[in-house]
């Protein structure tokens, strides 16, 4: 069968050893969406990052540039920040009081300084590698991977012609919009974002808000994106005005697990990380953007987190079980180019990179 492509062996999903060399191979070595230009106005700024299990940082520096480090005293190991806030000009370990200029600098060390044996130029922080696109920043534990602009510059470009509010949206603050960790492997939540093959089963609203038959899946190389224009301007999702500035949703897939999103509706964009703890467990995070001083209509926010959502984490727990029982023998990708909303030829190119990663 010329059009078969047989999906990853389910082995993939539930190994340890399988996610051990995921976290070398893919995570520690792919950009990683840390935070937004806006989390970060002021020098001493800082936001930290969990890849899995290295925690890094991201620093406004006092010449104003962006700095990131891994978030690890070079004392006795004590991690050094938690979550984002400011550090004004030092960075003190909460263990022994190292202090770290916001340049990554030893700066003080109790009774150490002035030793013979003792350089502070041998304990100045690990950088990480950092680069900003469309305002979003993002880090690279891999110093020597591909720059962000070789690897998705067209990606931001395209963001930049399709979402013109990226120049003036910042991070809101007045939304809580992450929820419990997802009980199932991270590529399976991954691969269920890049297809709409299940939209009609799954998210009937969801269909009502967006064309299908408008709906196209591409892919650009290590990103993909999909797209869907509004349907009914009264639907069973959400009512958008004709008039709105957004009439459109799109989805920007960074692999492996970064999405930027726009919905039908106002000028706002979505974030959606996926960040896994374990073969087992993916926990997620977004952050909401909007210009200052405008909001999200409950309504939409209701559909978007606790309807549309919550169908997808039923989906993705019951496929992670699913994939562990003996009677499932190796599944099928629907491929069909000419009707994007019931094809998954975009699982299909992201299993292609994945495979290709981890050389399998």
């Amino acid at each position: 069968m010329a059009n078969r492509i047989k999906p990853l062996d389910k082995h993939y999903y539930h190994s340890t050893d399988v996610f051990e060399r995921e976290k070398e191979l893919i995570f520690h070595s792919t950009w990683q969406l840390a935070c937004h230009e806006s989390q970060l106005k002021n020098a001493g700024d800082y936001v930290c990052l969990q890849i899995t299990d290295q925690s890094v940082f991201v620093i406004r520096a006092g010449g104003g540039e962006l700095k990131a480090f891994f978030n690890v005293c070079q004392h006795r190991g004590h991690e050094l920040l938690q979550g984002a806030g400011n550090t004004k000009k030092t960075i003190i370990c909460g263990y022994h009081a190292w202090g770290y200029g916001i340049d990554g600098e030893l700066r003080t060390a109790r009774h150490c300084l002035g030793k013979d044996d003792f350089d502070p130029c041998n304990f100045s922080l690990e950088p990480v590698r950092v680069e900003v696109a469309a305002r979003f920043v993002f880090v690279n534990l891999d110093q020597h991977a591909p720059s962000l602009q070789e690897t998705a510059g067209d990606m931001f470009d395209d963001i930049k012609k399709h979402a013109p509010q990226w120049e003036s949206v910042e991070v809101s603050t007045d939304y809580d919009i992450d929820g419990p960790d997802l009980a199932a492997n991270w590529k399976i939540l991954a691969e269920n974002c890049l297809e709409c093959y299940h939209c009609a089963s799954s998210h009937p609203a969801f269909c009502d808000l967006i064309d299908m038959d408008t709906y196209q899946a591409t892919v650009h190389g290590q990103w993909l994106r999909s797209y869907g224009e509004l349907g009914k301007s009264k639907n069973k999702a959400y009512d958008v005005d004709p008039d709105e500035p957004s009439q459109t949703a799109i989805y920007w897939h960074l692999w492996p697990n970064t999405e930027i999103i726009v919905y039908p509706g106002e000028a706002a964009m979505t974030t959606f990380r996926l960040h896994p703890k374990s073969e087992q467990l993916t926990e997620t995070s977004s952050l909401m953007l909007l210009k200052a001083g405008e909001m999200v209509a409950s309504e939409r926010l209701d559909y978007r987190w606790n309807t549309l959502w919550p169908e997808d984490r039923r989906i993705c727990t019951s496929v992670h079980k699913g994939l562990q029982s003996k009677g499932y023998r190796g599944g099928y990708l629907v491929l069909n180019e000419d009707h994007h909303s019931v094809s998954e030829h975009a699982v299909a190119a992201a299993q292609a990179i994945y495979r290709q990663r981890m050389d399998i």
